[in-house]
């Protein structure tokens, strides 16, 4: 019988040292956390997984992505709502139907 493999969570994207960040979306948690947050999971193209904590802004825009699609985010940085005064990370959220004979095109 196989040995047992502790199972831990994958990384998280560091969208303040990394703006950039590109995967196939192949999952999503929900209420995770202490701040009962979503966490969306990628492939990446090395084959590693990598989560990306959701908010208010990456939620909303992730209502109309689906599982394996192909998805770009880029951090805009901290912004200030125009209703509240108050600050906020920022993202600008792409998508594409994954590629299967070659899931990472060079952009």
């Amino acid at each position: 019988m196989a040995d047992w493999q502790k199972v831990e969570m994958s990384p998280t994207w560091d969208y303040e040292n990394e703006k950039e960040f590109t995967g196939i979306y192949i999952s999503k948690e929900v209420e995770v956390g202490p701040n009962k947050s979503n966490l969306y999971n990628f492939k990446k193209s090395d084959g590693s997984v990598m989560g990306v904590w959701g908010g208010t802004i990456l939620d909303n825009r992730f209502k109309g992505i689906n599982v394996g699609e192909e998805v770009k985010i880029v951090y805009l940085g901290m912004e200030k709502s125009e209703k509240t005064g108050r600050g906020y990370h920022n993202f600008e959220l792409y998508h594409r139907p994954a590629q299967p004979e070659n899931e990472f095109e060079k952009d």
